[in-house]
């Protein structure tokens, strides 16, 4: 039975990640989604094709999880960026506000006057936003760990001699399945 190789669609797509772990660095090769991801039918599983979907189901959770780490990555450094803008706010307010009343402000009031301050509200929404794609990409993470788990029990039923030939090379849910060589050669 041949190898079965999995290649992105995309392959002009790709992301280098540098990752250091103790003293030594890696560099992740990762290539992207097609722009538009179908959800429903990536998360549906094809069972015309259980062999394909088996195969490249993986490469797709590992994708899918990438980009959830993307989106808290994102929503950590708005947060912080969100943190640094308020301290700095509130100091810059706690001035004012005591130099206009001639008396420190009450916390409540200085809440109150960060709260109404436009470039504050633009930068909560802007959290507020990138909370709400990472929760989107959670929701799919999950959705297609659970199609994995599923596909994992049903490669226990498959047998050898049950993989029609049409189905070794193909796109499946954005990856290309390409023939390799034979892992073993058949005695003739």
């Amino acid at each position: 039975m041949p190898l079965l190789g999995c290649t992105s669609l995309n392959s002009k797509t790709m992301d280098k990640k540098i990752v250091k772990i103790g003293d030594k660095t890696y560099t992740l090769l990762i290539k992207a989604f097609d722009d538009e991801i179908e959800i429903d039918d990536l998360l549906r599983i094809d069972y015309s094709n259980l062999i394909g979907e088996m195969v490249t189901f993986p490469v797709i959770v590992n994708r899918i999880g990438i980009m959830l780490a993307e989106a808290e990555s994102a929503v950590s450094e708005r947060k912080l960026n969100l943190e640094v803008f308020e301290a700095k706010t509130k100091e810059r307010l706690r001035i004012k506000i005591a130099e206009e009343n001639g008396k420190a402000p009450t916390v409540e009031a200085l809440n109150n006057a960060v709260l109404q301050e436009p470039a504050y509200q633009s930068m909560r929404k802007s959290l507020i936003n990138a909370q709400k794609t990472r929760d989107y990409l959670n929701s799919v993470f999950w959705s297609a760990k659970d199609k994995s788990n599923k596909l994992d029990r049903l490669s226990l039923t498959i047998q050898a001699g049950d993989i029609p030939e049409e189905v070794i090379e193909g796109r499946v849910n954005s990856v290309i399945l390409r023939r390799s060589k034979k892992l073993i050669e058949d005695p003739e």
